[in-house]
């Protein structure tokens, strides 16, 4: 884990949109769904099967133990899948501080990536919104290139990047005016 210097303070804490979740969550849900339907409608008379065929599936039906247990195993592997998910949107952040920002970059349970550069690093900052909802709801893809990392630094989906970006020119100014008045 990364440690602020002395005298070091966070600003702002930036995370992808609440929104980026939205589709994820909602596809889990219908797959939790599928299911019951899928059962409903196979011991129903609305889809011809063979009668063999309906038998051994109103047989399995009406089995409750193995069903349920069936069915609680599906949605705890559905529960999972989702629980992997979050915690990728959770522990992606950038911290901006009042000297650095640093970006930490979940990769899975135990893979993460943290990389931290200075203000006086940065080259460019772009910002980049696609489509209707993007733009509505206010996030998009928050780009930063910088200068001595083998990398740029990118957080897709940020919230309010138009708001960050002025936030880090600032700081970055003050920095620059700082280190200028030394």
């Amino acid at each position: 884990m990364w440690k602020l210097d002395e005298g070091e303070n966070i600003i702002k804490v930036l995370r992808r949109h609440y929104w980026v979740m939205l589709p994820f969550t909602i596809g889990l849900l219908i797959l939790s769904i599928f299911p019951l339907l899928f059962f409903y409608f196979i011991s129903s008379d609305l889809i011809p099967l063979d009668d063999i065929l309906r038998q051994g599936f109103i047989d399995f039906i009406n089995n409750w133990d193995l069903k349920v247990f069936a069915y609680s195993v599906y949605l705890i592997l559905l529960w999972v899948f989702f629980f992997i998910e979050w915690t990728d949107y959770y522990l992606d952040v950038w911290v901006v501080t009042d000297k650095r920002i640093v970006d930490i970059e979940q990769k899975g349970f135990f893979h993460r990536e943290i990389t931290s550069f200075n203000y006086e690093q940065i080259q460019d900052i772009t910002i980049e919104t696609r489509g209707f909802i993007e733009t509505l709801f206010k996030f998009g893809t928050l780009h930063v290139q910088t200068a001595g990392i083998g990398r740029d630094i990118i957080i897709k989906d940020a919230a309010s990047p138009e708001i960050a970006r002025l936030l880090i020119l600032n700081l970055q100014r003050k920095f620059s005016q700082g280190k200028s008045g030394l």
